[in-house]
């Protein structure tokens, strides 16, 4: 198995909040969780933050990461983040001549993740030989999908994903949530992904994913 590298997109422009992955969180900045936790996980081979900003870079350095490229304009807008990741890969492997198995996208905003649950998303997915990615979920609470509804151009309310019916056709039923199955949801804390879905299908989570 080749190496799993761990990489930390951190642009400098953001639409919302500029500069978010720096901004202070509890008297650190706001990478400095991701870069500790990534380091701490014992796991990964290499841990790359992918910036177009000096700032963003210097710190992300004397935190333990690497920054070995300087992310390209045309990748550094709002972009898939799958592009930043094939970016990475393909430095790497042409500059570095790195042997890739899977990458670990961690991002800065999800701040509060422990370092054990990177350490096991890569065991997962180490232990399991089909497995072309895994993707850390939480159950779903609150808003089931069961319950959601589509609005029509003439405000005509139609079922959206309920699993009832009535003469062949879905209704809407006031459900109590315990009756039905449980769902999980992404909670963007950990993606591993094989190297060869990202490079040949552009996609993070593919179709032989374990949570």
């Amino acid at each position: 198995m080749g190496n799993i590298v761990g990489i930390i997109p951190a642009r400098g422009g953001s639409v919302g909040v500029p500069l978010k992955n720096i901004k202070n969180l509890n008297g650190k900045p706001l990478i400095y969780y991701t870069i500790q936790s990534a380091v701490e996980s014992n796991c990964l081979d290499r841990i790359i933050v992918s910036t177009d900003h000096d700032e963003i870079a210097a710190i992300s350095k004397s935190l333990g990461a690497e920054v070995p490229f300087k992310r390209p304009a045309d990748i550094s807008e709002d972009v898939d983040t799958e592009y930043v990741l094939q970016h990475a890969v393909n430095y790497l492997e042409d500059e570095d001549s790195y042997d890739i198995d899977a990458v670990v996208l961690l991002q800065p905003t999800s701040p509060f993740r422990k370092p054990d649950t990177i350490s096991k998303c890569v065991e997962l997915y180490k232990m399991n030989e089909d497995a072309d990615s895994v993707v850390s979920v939480n159950n779903v609470e609150g808003n089931r999908p069961e319950w959601m509804l589509n609005l029509g151009d003439d405000y005509k309310v139609n079922p959206y994903n309920t699993p009832f019916m009535n003469g062949g056709k879905p209704v809407i039923k006031l459900a109590a949530r315990q009756s039905f199955p449980t769902l999980y949801k992404q909670n963007g804390i950990v993606y591993v992904t094989k190297k060869d879905l990202l490079m040949s299908q552009t996609l993070v989570i593919g179709p032989n994913s374990y949570a």
